[in-house]
């Protein structure tokens, strides 16, 4: 009895003690591409980036691939190329810098050359497997005023009118 309740105490442990990825893999070809954000969950407005590793399936990660893939991120009917480089010490896998300015689903295609292989993969957060972007007032303390903009606009208009004032002086 003593060693099956040690047995699920180090299972509960483990669970506990290691990070949830969400990341989406899929088999392309002889290669197997996981994606997701670096940092999950994923908040508007502060700093992240999607990132991926594509591995054959003998898991030998495939380096170079900044050089025949190309990254675009997409939200509702905006795209954007976007720049992809190596993770520096880790052999096949991959990322690109974004600031995602608006909580929602992305997408993100990626398109090119894996070897000989023609690849065109679209990853998108719709579909559950890594996070969609939060809004930032989830994390943030204390909670921000409200900005009345008619009335910042109404003083706007009012030194304006103060300052045709003087200048026709």
């Amino acid at each position: 009895m003593k060693k099956i309740l040690f047995v699920l105490l180090v299972m509960i442990i483990s669970a506990f003690s290691f990070p949830a990825f969400a990341h989406e893999g899929r088999e392309v070809g002889d290669y197997v591409i996981v994606f997701g954000w670096r940092i999950e969950p994923a908040y508007a407005g502060l700093y992240n980036g999607p990132e991926f590793t594509v591995e054959t399936h003998e898991d030998e990660p495939v380096e170079g691939l900044e050089g025949t893939l190309s990254f675009m991120v997409h939200f509702g009917d905006q795209s954007k190329m976007l720049t992809l480089y190596p993770m520096s010490g880790e052999p096949g896998h991959y990322t690109a810098d974004l600031l995602p300015t608006r909580p929602g689903d992305y997408s993100f295609h990626i398109f090119g050359t894996i070897g000989d292989l023609e690849v065109d993969e679209m990853f998108t957060s719709a579909d559950g497997d890594f996070s969609t972007i939060e809004p930032a007032a989830d994390l943030q303390f204390p909670v921000l005023e409200e900005v009345d903009v008619t009335a910042l606009q109404a003083q706007i208009d009012e030194l304006r009118a103060q300052i045709e004032a003087l200048a026709s002086e």
